[in-house]
């Protein structure tokens, strides 16, 4: 039966968002899902979802929750009475892996408690239904704001059939990007920013650059500051063959090739074509790439901004270093959601208004903390 949830559920809740984030873009293009099992309001058991093709966090967590009960010789009546707790409503459809309500079932376990519900066609209350039906007790949603914001990506490639896209540009302080053609130039962000970007691209599951960026820069484009996983590297030009012996090769043989969109038929000349992105899109999700971290050059992050295609947007910049030339950064929106420093670097993040916070993203606070960069990681 159904019931509404209790106060006492809100910390194994969290420790289940806790759980889910571990494995980053590594799940895509799942989503995100930890898993908790108490008795007598203790965590016993513990899973989240490690990496696509793998077992679900519901499964991990059963588990432990099966060693757990071999160590202390219980049996069914301690099942009935514990709970799992869940990041996300459970599956009820043979995937990659068997569904994961058939688990829930089998293991006699009593109650469970969920965070939201799964927006998948194939699910979508489904699995929830099958565990009321055959006589648990379901408590939920808890936190739901939460954690549909932890599983935005998911959310995003189910609900518009796109990856979740987040811009990133390091620009100086009178506004350039590089030196345009006379090359890069120094490096713009301190090192704690470059810590920070790292852990941006953990969180992706593809990391976009134009051929251009790609050539002028020769950069490693990988997370090895944060560790892995790293994202899968796309490039947009055209199919004019690229040297083997730049560094993006050493991780990726082969990185996606993303046609630039051209302005007629007999594709004389770039343009910002939405069909383009769309084009675009349908590449990276069929390569089951449910994100895209864009980090120029900067045609590339303006037919982004252009079609207003972008969830968040990522502003590093070193307010010490005037180059007087180069290539101009892109116009940053208006109201940054988090204005602060990385270091010796200002810094500064953008929310899509699609996103509204308090209704479909959480408040404004728990925003700002989720973007501040915390000392360990900067």
């Amino acid at each position: 039966m159904m019931r509404p949830p209790l106060p006492s559920d809100l910390p194994f809740i969290r420790r289940c968002l806790e759980l889910a984030e571990r494995p980053a873009a590594a799940v895509s293009p799942n989503p995100l899902v930890g898993a908790v099992i108490t008795l007598d309001n203790q965590v016993v058991a513990e899973g989240y979802h490690k990496a696509c093709g793998l077992a679900h966090a519901e499964v991990n967590a059963l588990e432990e929750w099966k060693a757990y009960l071999q160590i202390h010789q219980l049996g069914e009546e301690a099942a009935a009475a514990a709970t799992l707790y869940i990041s996300l409503e459970p599956c009820n459809h043979q995937g990659r892996t068997p569904p994961c309500t058939d688990a829930i079932l089998e293991s006699g376990i009593g109650t469970v408690v969920y965070a939201c519900t799964d927006p998948h066609p194939l699910v979508q209350g489904r699995g929830l239904e099958r565990l009321r039906t055959a006589g648990l007790q379901v408590r939920g949603p808890v936190l739901e704001k939460e954690a549909r914001w932890m599983n935005r990506r998911f959310e995003t490639m189910v609900h518009q059939k796109r990856p979740y896209t987040v811009l990133k540009w390091a620009r100086t302080a009178d506004g350039y990007l590089d030196q345009g053609e006379n090359g890069p130039g120094p490096r713009i962000s301190g090192p704690q920013a470059q810590r920070w970007v790292h852990r941006l691209r953990r969180e992706q599951a593809a990391l976009l650059v134009g051929a251009r960026t790609l050539l002028l820069d020769n950069p490693i484009l990988d997370a090895r500051l944060a560790g892995p996983p790293h994202p899968r590297i796309a490039v947009a030009g055209d199919s004019r063959p690229w040297p083997l012996n730049l560094q993006v090769f050493q991780r990726n043989p082969q990185p996606l090739r993303l046609p630039w969109p051209t302005d007629g038929p007999s594709g004389s000349g770039p343009t910002k074509s939405p069909e383009g992105l769309k084009s675009w899109h349908k590449t990276l999700l069929d390569e089951g790439l449910n994100s895209v971290l864009v980090e120029g050059g900067a045609k590339t992050l303006e037919l982004f901004l252009q079609e207003g295609c972008w969830d968040e947007i990522h502003v590093i910049e070193n307010p010490h270093m005037l180059t007087g030339k180069g290539t101009p950064a892109p116009a940053e929106p208006q109201h940054p959601l988090f204005s602060g420093n990385l270091g010796t670097d200002l810094y500064r993040v953008y929310l899509n208004p699609a996103w509204v916070p308090g209704q479909n993203a959480p408040d404004l606070n728990y925003l700002r903390d989720h973007f501040i960069p915390q000392p360990s990681l900067t």
